[in-house]
């Protein structure tokens, strides 16, 4: 047996916490860097990873429910908070840099004084992480968790979890991105589907190992979406914060006019890439096919596996 299919045949129960050990420890890295480097790039990482680690939690949720991980659930809401407010900052100080449009405004030292203040928030909540040894808390919280993790759902063979989950979210994502690439999409609706694209990529990288490198090339289809709506968002995100300085309104003007250059790039970047009838059914048969064990397949339904407890879809996407 390869790889792939040990994996298959591991119970998700195991595979659920393996995975969620993992992004935890990434997580207290992140948070240790973010204390020490206070930069803009150990902000950005600190917030990858925590959607990932949230990410585990929402698509194995059936392995991690009770008292103990709805407080993690809210501390990690508190933090993502937190640094979402210096991101803002540090997204508005890039651009500012770069332009020479808003050079002259005299706007930069303002944003300055704010991201300095919204780091202090952080990084109070985040030394306060560390004092508190959180991760070894969330790991014994995340262990007793999965120990509990109802039977019919802990003990099926991951990859028919990953089956059974995978080929709906890509659904719903061809479906919610046709809806931000119509022409009466909102940006409201533009942000959810970009969230939404980060949490189906980040549920298909835990299944990676289930895949192999045929996963690859979807993943990049999925990050270049993400790279033109993060551009989007970015400018969105300038756009409201520069509002509050009481920016010229050609300046606003000028942000407004890039923003919809981007939308039309997003627009005809989806009708290519990810809109094609074939494109998508290729997805839905990958997907479907996932570390699938042809000894399985090969027999009667009765002699197969139970059934995983059904995982909610709205839950990941």
């Amino acid at each position: 047996m390869d790889a792939s299919v040990k994996i298959a045949g591991t119970a998700t129960r195991r595979f659920a916490r393996e995975q969620a050990d993992r992004l935890l420890g990434r997580l207290a890295f992140q948070i240790g860097r973010a204390v020490k480097a206070h930069n803009a790039d150990a902000v950005h990482d600190l917030r990858v990873s925590i959607r990932r680690f949230e990410q585990a939690m929402r698509v194995f949720k059936p392995c991690f429910r009770g008292k103990d991980l709805r407080k993690i659930r809210r501390e990690l809401k508190r933090v993502m908070a937190a640094a979402g407010e210096v991101r803002n900052h540090d997204i508005a100080l890039k651009l500012l840099a770069k332009s020479k449009r808003l050079e002259g405004t005299g706007i930069q030292p303002k944003v300055q004084n704010r991201r300095r203040e919204a780091e202090r928030s952080l990084l109070t909540l985040l030394k306060t992480w560390l004092e508190r040894k959180s991760s070894l808390k969330w790991r014994g919280a995340l262990e007793r968790a999965a120990a509990e993790a109802p039977e019919d759902f802990s003990k099926a063979p991951i990859g028919q979890a990953a089956r059974q989950m995978l080929p709906g979210m890509a659904q719903d994502f061809f479906g919610s991105g046709d809806q931000a690439a119509g022409a009466k999409a909102s940006p409201q609706e533009l942000h959810r589907f970009r969230l939404a694209s980060k949490k189906f990529r980040y549920t298909l990288e835990l299944f990676a190992p289930l895949c192999g490198p045929s996963l690859n090339p979807k993943l990049e289809a999925i990050r270049s979406v993400q790279t033109i709506l993060g551009d989007l968002n970015d400018l969105e995100t300038v756009r409201n914060l520069l509002a509050q300085y009481e920016v010229a309104p050609s300046e606003a003007a000028w942000l407004k006019k890039k923003q919809r250059k981007k939308l039309v790039e997003f627009r005809e970047h989806w009708a290519t890439a990810l809109a094609p009838a074939v494109e998508r059914q290729g997805w839905i048969d990958f997907l479907k096919h996932v570390a699938l064990e042809p000894r399985a397949a090969k027999k009667p339904a009765a002699r197969t596996a139970a059934t995983p407890r059904p995982l909610s879809r709205g839950a990941v996407a």
